[in-house]
Parts: structure tokens; C-alpha cells; sequence
């Protein structure tokens, strides 16, 4: 073998080890535990203040509840009805209002015959018919 040939061997050799120790720090920075990730689930229970008892709410503390819950459905029945109430004059005006009454025929207005223009604006009737006035004629006289 040639001393090139041993080289190049070596030099793929050192490279796959550089590529496998390289890789080998990555996975081993990756894998440590960090910030909350590491602390078991449970250690946060000591954070939540204590569970107290509710009281058991009474009748007489449900009725003012009651009381302002009926008021609402009085209200929003009340704003019901004066919308209906609303809608409903609003269709008797519409009905009472007078609408044009469409005509028996449609009337046409007689118009002109449209005037072709081939000039397109060059300036020059010449008539000759070449391209739209952009200097494509070549006998501008």
C-alpha cells in the first residue's frame, strides 16, 4: 500500500471517532434533567393552600338568588315584547307607505347608432389601416 492510501484511512478512521464522540456529548447534554423536569410530580401539592369545607348553602340563602334570577326573566321578557311591539309597527308603516307601481310596459328611450371609429386616435386619416398610430406605418407624411 501506498502512503496516501494509509492517509486516507486514517484520516476516515479519526473522523468517524471525531463523529462518535461529538455525538456522544450531544446525548449526553440532552439527557440531564433541568428546571421542574426533574422534581417528582407531587412536589407542587405543598403550593396549593388547603382544602376548606364549603357551607352548605340554605334556603334562605338561594332565595335572593331566586329572587334576582325571576327579575331577569321579567326583564328580558319585557325587552321581548317591546321588540315585537317595535317590529310590528315597523311592518304596518312599511305597509302602509305607498310604493311605486311598477308600469305596464317599460318605456325605451330611442338612442343613436354607435359610430365606428378606426382611427384610433393617431391623428392622420390616412385610412391605411397599419397598427394603432405608434409610428408603424413608416410613410408619415
Amino acid at each position: 500500500m501506498t502512503r496516501s492510501v494509509i492517509l486516507w484511512t486514517l484520516a476516515a478512521i479519526a473522523g468517524v471517532v471525531l463523529v462518535a464522540g461529538v455525538t456522544y456529548a450531544a446525548s449526553g447534554l440532552s439527557s440531564q434533567t433541568i428546571g421542574l423536569s426533574s422534581e417528582p410530580l407531587s412536589s407542587g401539592e405543598e403550593l396549593a393552600p388547603a382544602a376548606t369545607q364549603s357551607p352548605d348553602t340554605t334556603a334562605a340563602d338561594r332565595a335572593p338568588a331566586r329572587r334576582r334570577a325571576a327579575a331577569r326573566r321579567s326583564a328580558a321578557a319585557r325587552r321581548d315584547q317591546a321588540r315585537a311591539e317595535r317590529r310590528k309597527r315597523a311592518r304596518e308603516r312599511a305597509a302602509a307607505t305607498p310604493s311605486a307601481a311598477p308600469s305596464a310596459a317599460p318605456t325605451v328611450a330611442p338612442t343613436a347608432a354607435p359610430t365606428i371609429d378606426d382611427d384610433s386616435g393617431s391623428g392622420s386619416d390616412d385610412s391605411s389601416g397599419r397598427g394603432r398610430g405608434r409610428g408603424r406605418g413608416g410613410d408619415d407624411d
